[in-house]
């Protein structure tokens, strides 16, 4: 059978759903952010009662994205202020509330649940998190959203060598730096840095932001910016910055 001629895809939009929309039938979904798929009841957050008690208030069916979030179908609109509640009650908050950084990013569980795991994915992705939001906010980029991914091993559950930033475990508390996927996840990354010790996370991820507020060009995402300019020029860029030498015109 004669092969057909190649059709130009559309350009591709990432969205993960999440919020509340129209279903299409007169009925409404909402997309419930989980932070690396973990349902759990901790301290007030109580993420694991809140859908039980949805469920057996509501009936309502639900689905697993490809985000590790959930998707919770056929809500009736008389509904949705009484779900929003329970959702509130339970110590979860809105989407808009969500941080870009910890929507955008996935951890595999690693350990201590994983055989293949070499080092923490997980539990250490919230505190990669709080670094990285807390060094864009001192380098005046607090407006970026990068799309982060971490896996305990190179078999890369979490999808790792698509990011715009991943870290990949190879070792014990020792992690591979990848850079260069697209924000929408439709380019491969490369790799930066073959061995990082889970300590370095700001000395190694710094230089790479002055370089991007440097030379990045106008709307360029932060994937797209080390595709552009790749590893040898970020290693060179890297070797002679200063810590705390470059910050973005706020």
């Amino acid at each position: 059978k004669k092969i057909q001629p190649w059709r130009e895809i559309k350009e591709w939009k990432y969205n993960d759903w999440m919020g509340w929309w129209d279903q299409g039938d007169g009925k409404l979904f909402y997309g419930l952010h989980v932070e690396n798929g973990r349902v759990k009841d901790e301290g007030d957050f109580r993420l694991k009662t809140a859908l039980r008690v949805i469920v057996d208030t509501y009936n309502l069916p639900m689905v697993m994205s490809p985000t590790q979030s959930i998707i919770i179908r056929d809500i009736d609109p008389k509904d949705k202020d009484d779900i929003e509640k329970i959702l509130a009650d339970h110590g979860l908050k809105p989407i808009e509330e969500v941080d870009p950084l910890n929507r955008l990013a996935m951890a595999c569980p690693a350990l201590p649940l994983c055989g293949l795991a070499q080092t923490e994915a997980e539990r250490k992705m919230p505190d990669y998190l709080a670094q990285m939001r807390s060094l864009l906010n001192k380098m005046n980029l607090s407006d970026e959203e990068i799309l982060m991914r971490m896996t305990g091993c190179p078999n890369g559950c979490a999808r790792p060598y698509m990011a715009e930033l991943a870290f990949v475990g190879d070792g014990p508390k020792s992690y591979q730096v990848w850079l260069g996927g697209s924000p929408v996840l439709t380019r491969t990354a490369f790799p930066f840095k073959a061995k990082m010790k889970n300590t370095d996370l700001e000395a190694t991820v710094e230089p790479i932001l002055a370089m991007f507020i440097q030379q990045r060009q106008n709307f360029e995402a932060f994937g797209d910016f080390c595709h552009r300019v790749g590893a040898e020029a970020i290693e060179a860029f890297s070797a002679s910055y200063v810590p705390g030498s470059v910050k973005a015109i706020s």
